[in-house]
């Protein structure tokens, strides 16, 4: 969805409770102030202008999706936050997200500088941005972190939040780069580790590489699809990558880090063969974890991923970040180093009658899930089915 030449201009502001919010259904009309937000206050590489503009022009058209921002000022018309949001039409009725189109992992508004609402206040400022979105059947915003890089997320106070079935998870890097994993790691894991390296470098040369030209990004993505294509088809799950626009973003955004983007990418070679990829975004003293692949069954007894990851996390604080973020999911590996959970909130509001329908649906469909899993036979033979329907589709 490419930006609009002809502009329209911003919808008139809705006051409520000393709050007041603004609707823009353009990047354009809001691209200044949000850019002053982002530097001045307080936002998440997901919220980036830059990641957020990608977002809207390359997934927008072909997720049927239009940007929803929302400015609201205070009543001293003070700018005191920026909420990315999305109207997207789904298979019979429209629903409001957060702009994220499946490639953002957190949901969070930009903060102006020296301003935290209480629960009170955000619960006034949630009533005028309500009042002036576009109409929707439901209103449907999930992994809401409890705070924006420290400072408190006044969406997770709203009272129709709730605890979602998932977590995210990170870690804090300090001190000397090259003995960081020594204070990460138990002693076994730093054992298993120098095994396992040691495995790998009876294989041939390694070498650990950040794209740093236009042809490297280049080879490592390719080989990070390629990765990920092979072990997504071997285990029957849905690959966002296989979208060709969404390739095509994630390309665009490495490429765009070379010039001063967010994006970050990395490879694992031995004797020049890619066996591991690693692509994620550094903004305000953090590194977000978001693409991780490795090699097929020829490498797997040396945990290409692994290494990886540790020398990621070196290149980090090596950079001098401060915070190391795995992001969403629970996964065995993340714990090898150390890292903390988090809790992530979702929202839901029903609008209109049919609204009411699809978040009867979207419980019923959880709620078999959770069947499924505490039915371990059950649970088995669907991932069996799904993963030949998937097989079969491919």
């Amino acid at each position: 969805m490419s930006v609009i030449q002809d502009v329209p201009a911003p919808t008139r502001p809705t006051s409520l409770g000393g709050y007041q919010a603004r609707l823009h259904t353009t990047m354009a009309t809001v691209a200044h102030l949000w850019s002053r937000l982002e530097s001045d206050g307080t936002a998440t590489a997901y919220q980036r202008l830059d990641w957020a503009t990608a977002v809207v022009e390359r997934l927008g058209t072909a997720s049927k999706a239009e940007p929803v921002i929302v400015e609201v000022t205070d009543a001293n018309g003070r700018s005191v936050m920026l909420v990315p949001l999305a109207r997207l039409r789904l298979r019979g009725y429209r629903t409001i997200t957060w702009l994220d189109l499946g490639v953002c992992d957190y949901a969070a508004p930009i903060l102006a500088p020296g301003i935290d609402l209480s629960a009170d206040e955000m619960a006034q400022a949630w009533r005028a941005i309500r009042d002036v979105l576009p109409r929707a059947d439901l209103i449907q915003i999930s992994r809401i972190p409890d705070d924006v890089t420290g400072r408190p997320n006044p969406f997770a106070t709203l009272p129709g939040c709730s605890r979602m079935d998932m977590q995210a998870s990170g870690v804090a890097i300090e001190g000397d780069a090259e003995t960081l994993l020594a204070r990460l790691c138990r002693p076994s894991t730093l054992k298993d580790m120098a095994k396992l390296r040691r495995r790998l470098e009876r294989a041939g040369t390694v070498t650990f590489v950040e794209a740093r030209s236009a042809e490297e990004i280049d080879r490592i993505f390719d080989a990070l699809v390629e990765q990920r294509r092979s072990r997504f088809a071997e285990i029957g799950r849905f690959n966002l990558l296989s979208r060709p626009d969404v390739e095509a973003f994630y390309r665009e955004g490495a490429h765009r880090g070379l010039v001063g983007g967010p994006v970050r990418l990395f490879g694992l070679a031995v004797d020049g063969e890619w066996i591991a990829c690693a692509y994620g975004l550094v903004h305000g003293g953090t590194f977000h974890g978001i693409l991780l692949t490795m090699a097929g069954e020829a490498w797997r007894n040396t945990s290409p991923g692994l290494h990886i990851v540790a020398e990621t996390l070196r290149w980090a604080r090596a950079e001098g970040l401060g915070y190391f973020d795995f992001t969403v999911g629970v996964m065995p590996y993340k714990s090898d180093f150390g890292v903390q959970t988090r809790d992530l909130s979702e929202l839901y509001e029903v609008v209109t009658l049919r609204g009411r329908l699809v978040k009867h649906a979207i419980a019923g469909a959880e709620a078999s899930k959770v069947w499924l899993r505490s039915h371990p036979e059950w649970f088995a033979r669907a991932q069996k089915a799904r993963r030949w329907l998937r097989r079969k589709v491919a």
